[in-house]
Parts: structure tokens; sequence; C-alpha cells
């Protein structure tokens, strides 16, 4: 990596898409996906000259849930601590929004295997304490209306 990496607050769906399909998620629909970015509590993009290298997203009730989602590093740039900055630039915004005498939680869902990034952070995997394991579930409808899940 020889360009300097420069941070910005905005990406097209079609460069979120690319991105996604760059560490083999599943694509999400430009509707989807616009809405997404359009609705986000907080976003950060890693930018390599003009090309978008990794982002990370907060989804927010705006009241004391934090959600960090979207945390992805384009192949080619993992192992230039582009993911950690992302990370510290996600955790500063959410400290500065958080109040005196405030308590607030935040959550993600480790990708596969990469809970330990996050440890570094202050994160717990879960089970944890009190609280049970992480869960989720995708929710497909295919063109001819049938829903499944996985």
């Amino acid at each position: 990596m020889k360009e300097m990496i420069t941070y910005t607050n905005n990406i097209t769906v079609e460069n979120y898409n690319a991105l996604r399909h760059a560490v083999d998620w599943i694509r999400v629909t430009e509707k989807r996906a616009g809405i997404a970015l359009q609705h986000s509590f907080y976003l950060c993009v890693a930018m390599c000259g003009d090309k978008p290298v990794g982002m990370v997203r907060i989804v927010s009730d705006g009241g004391y849930t934090y959600f960090i989602t979207d945390v992805i590093v384009h192949p080619e740039y993992q192992g230039h601590h582009i993911g950690t900055e992302l990370i510290r630039r996600a955790l500063d915004y959410i400290e500065k929004d958080v109040m005196d005498g405030e308590t607030v939680m935040v959550s993600l869902m480790a990708a596969y295997q990469r809970d330990s990034f996050y440890h570094r952070f202050g994160f717990h995997s879960r089970p944890f304490g009190n609280h049970g394991s992480g869960m989720s579930m995708w929710v497909t409808r295919d063109t001819d209306g049938q829903v499944t899940t996985r």
C-alpha cells in the first residue's frame, strides 16, 4: 500500500456493494443499500485515492443503543491498520455522543473468527456475564414470492 489513506463520510451504493462483494458478503439490493446508508447514524469510509477500501457504519435508535455494522476492509488492504482506525473513529463518535452520567450499549456481530480483533477495543464475546449468545438470520423473498431464511 503506497498511497495515503484518507477518511470520508459517504459512499455510493455501487461502491458499498463492491466492498461487500470483495469480502464475500451477501449483496444488498440497490434500494435497501441506499436506505441503509442514508439512515446510518455514523458512516466512515477509508479511501485510497478515489477508491473506497474500507468502511464502518453505526446504526442507533438515538437513545442508548448503538450497533456497529459493515466493518469491511478490502482484502488487498487488510493488515494495514485500516480496520483499527475505522473502529477507533466509530467508538470516538459514540463517546462524544454520550453525555456525563449516561450509559449506552454498543453492540456488533463480528465476522466469523474475527472476535479477537474486537477484544482489543474492550468488546466481549457472547455469552458473557448476563448477556446471551448473539443471533442473526437472513430473510430472503425470491422473485416468485417465496420466503426463505438462513
